[in-house]
C-alpha cells in the first residue's frame, strides 16, 4: 500500500472502505485539522457563498499537496533524531554484549533489534564461521557449509562493536554459541532449501557475491595493453644511451 496523502478530492478510505472519510480531531497539532474545523465551519450552517466556495477550490489543492509534504518531513525528521540519539547511548556500550532479536535479513547482512528498541546491524563480512546464502524465497541466511540458518524472529546474543551518531550507524557483531543445537525444523529446512541449490564451488567464511564473481578474461590470444609497457619504456631508455 502506498502512503497515505492529503487530498481535495475526495476518493474515500481504502482500510476503513468508506465512501467519505476526513480526520476530525482537536486542531492543536497538525495544519490540516485546523483546515478541516474551517470547513466544517463554513459548510455546516448551509449553502456557502459561491465566492468562499471558488476560494476553497483554488487553495485547497495546494494546501493538501504542502501538508502531505511536511508530514513526510516531520515524519522523517522524527527518525533522523530518534536514529542520532539511539547512537549517542550506544556509544558507551561498545564492547557489550546483549541478547537480541533479528528483525531483518538482508543479502549483505541481518538487523538485531534489542530489548530497548535499538537496532544493529550484523554485516555479512563479520559472519566469519560460514559463507552465508541468501534465500529470498525464506527471507533467511543460510551457511553453505555448516547448515547454520538466520531468519526474522529468532533469537540471537550480540557484541556492539561501534556506534557513530554522525551516520546514524550501529554495528554489531554474533557472539556464537557452539553448544546450541539447530532445531529438528531448522534441519528438515535446511535439507529443503539445500536441494534446491545447484551445487558450486566453495567460498571462503565471509565472503561475498562481489568477491566471489568471475574475473574478467582477456581476449584469446591477446596480451593486456600493460604486459608490455615495461618493456617498451626500457627499449627507448637503452636507446638513448651513448655506446
Amino acid at each position: 500500500m502506498q502512503q497515505a496523502k492529503y487530498d481535495a478530492v475526495p476518493v474515500g478510505h481504502y482500510g476503513l472502505a468508506a465512501k467519505d472519510y476526513t480526520h476530525f480531531t482537536s486542531p492543536i497539532r497538525r495544519y490540516p485539522d485546523l483546515i478541516v474545523h474551517r470547513l466544517i465551519r463554513t459548510y455546516g450552517k448551509g449553502i456557502a457563498d459561491p465566492k468562499v466556495v471558488e476560494k476553497w477550490k483554488g487553495q485547497l489543492p495546494d494546501i493538501a499537496v504542502q501538508s502531505s509534504q511536511m508530514e513526510r518531513r516531520s515524519v522523517d525528521a522524527e527518525r533522523e533524531t530518534e536514529s542520532l540519539k539511539k547512537a549517542e547511548f550506544m556509544m558507551d556500550k561498545i564492547g557489550q554484549e546483549f541478547e537480541g532479536v533479528i528483525s531483518s535479513v538482508t543479502k549483505f547482512g541481518i538487523f538485531v533489534q534489542l530489548p530497548n528498541t535499538v537496532e544493529g546491524l550484523v554485516h555479512i563480512s563479520k559472519m566469519t564461521e560460514d559463507y552465508f546464502n541468501y534465500i529470498e524465497s525464506h527471507m533467511l541466511l543460510m551457511g553453505e557449509r555448516t547448515g547454520v540458518i538466520y531468519r526474522i524472529g529468532q533469537k540471537v546474543k550480540i557484541k556492539v562493536e561501534n556506534s557513530d551518531p554522525v551516520t546514524r550507524a550501529i554495528d554489531f557483531s554474533l557472539v556464537i554459541d557452539k553448544d546450541k543445537t539447530q532445531s529438528q525444523s531448522d534441519q528438515d529446512l535446511v535439507k529443503q532449501i539445500r536441494a534446491k541449490i545447484p551445487k558450486g564451488k566453495k567460498r571462503k567464511p565471509g565472503q561475498s557475491d562481489r568477491d566471489s564473481g568471475p574475473r574478467k578474461k582477456t581476449a584469446k590470444g591477446k596480451e593486456p595493453f600493460y604486459s608490455r609497457a615495461g618493456k617498451k619504456a626500457k627499449g627507448k631508455k637503452d636507446r638513448g644511451k651513448k655506446k
